[in-house]
């Protein structure tokens, strides 16, 4: 008979010196609490950057990329992971490349 496998996740306190996030098997390690953006918030970050700097209201961007305008907002707002369809849709009607949505913010000093 098999010794019990245990689903307990150990807790870890957020002031600790590192972060560990494991997905999918693959372990990421960063300094300090959480170092770096989610990649739906640096998108999304970008995304609402990118479409106010055109002007445009999420209406508009919507109907131009021909999704709803819900769906806009949950992608702004990082509720959903976009699919690359999407994306070619979006960079072409805010006229950028597609890897502008991915890039992180330049730090601040």
């Amino acid at each position: 008979m098999r010794a019990q496998q245990s689903d307990a996740v150990p807790v870890h306190n957020e002031r600790e010196t590192s972060f560990c996030q494991v997905y999918r098997g693959a372990v990421y390690r960063a300094s300090g609490i959480l170092s770096r953006m989610d990649l739906r918030e640096t998108f999304a970050t970008n995304l609402r950057r990118l479409r106010n700097a055109r002007g445009w209201s999420q209406d508009e961007l919507a109907f131009e990329a021909k999704i709803s305008r819900g769906y806009l907002s949950e992608l702004e707002t990082a509720e959903h992971f976009v699919s690359i369809k999407i994306i070619g849709r979006l960079a072409d009607k805010l006229d950028v490349e597609p890897a502008e949505f991915l890039k992180r913010p330049a730090k601040r000093r």
